[in-house]
């Protein structure tokens, strides 16, 4: 079963549109003052594109513990869930239970040095050095979302628009087009 561990362990999470949660805090109902997620002890999963935290917040500042619990959104909009506390937390472990926890690190981001090392993927400028399939999935930034592209005759499949700005790697089987969506070779499945 899943352990509780503090909400500041689990962050930043990055939703597939962009944004991103690096610190989450909530007021205490005695004092007033803010309570960060370093004094909070729980579970936190990305699912669904929300963000799901049930937590015990310890105030600092006058010792009062009392429970949060929310859902998170991909436009960093804070809900209230409306379950019991046990429920919830129950559900949370049921859906965590074989993942791993996330590391514990200070910085997420990829030193200079570390990002020069790792593979990366293709990048391609403009539209016009690939060929675009016909299906268009969506838009992005008023701009079509084509299901595929080939590219020096390998077929990639969209798989997500790039995070703005950051420091953030691209797969080698990755192709990140326009600097704005990014493809992925599909992946070959074999039977023996």
């Amino acid at each position: 079963m899943a352990q509780y561990h503090p909400i500041s362990r689990y962050l930043p999470v990055t939703f597939p549109n962009g944004n991103r949660v690096r610190r989450f805090g909530k007021h205490c109902p005695a004092c007033r003052k803010m309570v960060g997620c370093e004094n909070m002890f729980g579970i936190a999963t990305l699912e669904q594109d929300k963000l799901f935290l049930a937590a015990q917040a310890h105030c600092p500042a006058c010792g009062h513990r009392f429970p949060v619990a929310c859902v998170i959104n991909d436009n960093k909009h804070v809900n209230r869930v409306a379950l019991p506390m046990w429920l919830f937390r129950f559900w949370l472990k049921m859906i965590t239970r074989n993942r791993p926890l996330p590391p514990q690190v200070e910085s997420w981001e990829l030193s200079d040095a570390e990002a020069a090392a790792a593979p990366s993927g293709a990048i391609v400028e403009k539209m016009s050095d690939v060929v675009c399939s016909e299906d268009v999935l969506g838009r992005f930034d008023n701009q079509p979302i084509c299901a595929w592209v080939e590219y020096q005759g390998r077929r990639f499949e969209f798989e997500r628009t790039a995070p703005p700005g950051g420091k953030w790697q691209l797969n080698a089987n990755e192709l990140l087009l326009e600097g704005r969506l990014i493809y992925r070779l599909p992946s070959v499945e074999t039977t023996a």
